[in-house]
């Protein structure tokens, strides 16, 4: 009978969590969903106090057989957010991923979803000059001004050893941001 709905069905969305890959009848839905070469929409259960884990956690529980069926396809996947407004935005991703398997949109490859109050992609820009300084000392910084400077066209950013005229500082922390270079701490506080 679930192979049955599984036949029917455009799409199976899987609900990866911990124990997914224990459950009998999850099984037997995912391994019908493959042998019928139904598409896949992987959900993640990313939460540990509801029976999330990691990708990797969850890769470990599903047998070894499916692993690169499940996971090694490119299938969409979106993280399952428990705050409500991330919950929108991962339930508008999964919403696009059903209707993108539907016989109105194959060949499509994105649709103009939104949920209500979001952001729509447009330029963004800064209203007044802006000089970024991206410090030696921090490890990692002109990398990622480098970015900053490709996604907003106009901004402009210093690496020079010392702050000069520039307007904003870019701090990028990792755990290693104040050992590795001892002028950061010193820069920061001025």
């Amino acid at each position: 009978m679930l192979e049955e709905y599984i036949q029917r069905s455009q799409v199976v969305v899987v609900f990866l969590s911990q124990g997914y890959f224990r459950s009998t009848n999850c099984l037997r839905e995912v391994r019908a969903a493959i042998e019928l070469g139904k598409p896949l929409i992987l959900v993640h259960e990313a939460d540990p106090g509801k029976s999330g884990g990691t990708l990797q956690e969850l890769r470990a529980e599903c047998p070894e057989e499916l692993q690169p069926d499940i996971f090694d396809q490119n299938w969409p996947l979106t993280i399952w957010y428990r705050i409500e407004e991330f919950q929108l935005v991962s339930l508008k991703i999964t919403a696009e991923a059903l209707l993108l398997c539907s016989p109105n949109f194959l060949g499509s490859t994105s649709l103009p979803l939104t949920v209500t109050g979001e952001l729509r992609i447009r330029a963004f820009g800064f209203s007044t000059f802006a000089k970024v300084w991206a410090s030696p000392a921090n490890a990692g910084a002109r990398e990622l001004a480098e970015e900053l400077v490709a996604a907003f066209p106009g901004l402009i950013v210093s690496t020079a050893e010392e702050a000069g005229d520039a307007t904003h500082m870019l701090l990028y922390l990792n755990e290693d941001s104040f050992v590795s270079d001892e002028r950061l701490a010193e820069q920061v506080k001025q």
